[in-house]
């Protein structure tokens, strides 16, 4: 991995977002009119586009193409299968009862990649079951890919911003679903609120006037389960009630709408009585992801793996968890100092 390719996702796990000074006005939406197609029957489309003459830019260590920004991603294999030693170590833990799944999340360059640049990245596919093949058989591996090219035409990531979309997520979630046996939730009737005039990441590091005159907006869902949300602390049996959406938050500051952006630890209860009961390790990718899962489990743990200091083991432990996700995105699994994370959370 280039020097360069370390430092841009090393910006990325230690950015803080800044709250612009403009207040849209939110709006809630029927999310019928946008609905999720449902892609169960189709056919993944071929990973690479016909060339069709537009040329992409590099401004730093982004990739600006089509009025988008991106990150090419080139992790090579000897650094994911330090990612996959750490998934094992955990696994080797034989905690009675626990379940332990790991996705890994494809950015977005994966789903426009044209035949003028695919030389310019490693495939993410290729990549996700490199890491796979060196893990322990109990894991469950989950390469969301294939799913998420299905809608490749949708909007599953962002345009000035390096996270993907709740509705990306969606799809990730229903490949979750599928590996997990679970039923996952329809968005066709679940109406939802958006947060427009979001300026990511991509523009705050190149200020592309490309980029400003495409900015994006960030939708969340608003699901009928009554939910009991709380922050905790590193302390276990400490949790402070508090709301899953951090509905104030304007602008550029939009992604953290959810789960109120990176906090340590936060818990969800929902008035599900099935016995499941997970807790996700993951970076910002996951906040997104998270909220879905309150449709299928009766409590849900999520632990940021770069700020989370408590004793994780035995956390679980106290929390009655038996099923442990952990959930990164690509540039993540294959980063020094987010697999040292994820190792020091055992500590």
């Amino acid at each position: 991995m280039s020097f360069r390719t370390v430092l841009f996702t090393g910006l990325i796990a230690f950015v803080s977002c800044n709250t612009s000074s403009e207040k849209p006005k939110e709006k809630t939406v029927d999310s019928t009119k946008i609905r999720a197609v449902a892609a169960d029957s189709m056919t993944a489309p071929d990973r690479i586009l016909p060339d069709d003459g537009q040329t992409g830019v590099k401004k730093g260590a982004v990739f600006i193409f089509k009025n988008r920004g991106f990150e090419l991603f080139s992790g090579g294999p000897a650094m994911g299968k330090k990612y996959a030693e750490v998934i094992n170590m955990y696994n080797r833990l034989k905690i009675p009862g626990l379940k332990i799944y790991n996705l890994i999340i494809p950015n977005g360059f994966e789903f426009e990649i044209t035949e003028k640049y695919k030389n310019l990245v490693r495939p993410a596919a290729e990549a996700i079951n490199s890491i796979f093949a060196a893990e322990d058989s109990e894991i469950i591996k989950i390469n969301p890919v294939d799913e998420i090219r299905k809608h490749r035409n949708e909007y599953i990531y962002f345009n000035t911003d390096h996270h993907w979309t709740s509705l990306g997520a969606y799809y990730a979630y229903r490949s979750f679903c599928k590996a997990a046996n679970l039923t996952p939730v329809s968005l066709d009737s679940i109406p939802s609120k958006v947060k427009p005039g979001f300026l990511g990441f991509f523009h705050r590091i190149t200020r592309s006037a490309v980029l400003k005159g495409n900015p994006d907006s960030v939708r969340y869902y608003l699901f009928p389960d009554s939910v009991n949300f709380y922050i905790g602390s590193n302390s276990i049996g400490y949790w402070a009630k508090s709301t899953m959406y951090a509905e104030q938050v304007r602008g550029d500051n939009s992604y953290s709408v959810f789960l109120q952006g990176d906090l340590p630890i936060c818990k969800m209860e929902t008035q599900l009585k099935n016995g499941r009961r997970i807790a996700l390790v993951k970076e910002s990718y996951g906040n997104a992801f998270a909220p879905f899962l309150i449709n299928n489990y009766e409590k849900v743990i999520v632990v940021d793996q770069r700020s989370y200091k408590g004793n994780f083991v035995a956390m679980l432990k106290a929390e009655g968890i038996n099923e442990l996700l952990f959930i990164n995105n690509i540039f993540a699994a294959h980063t020094q100092f987010h697999i040292d994370d994820i190792k020091n959370l055992k500590k």
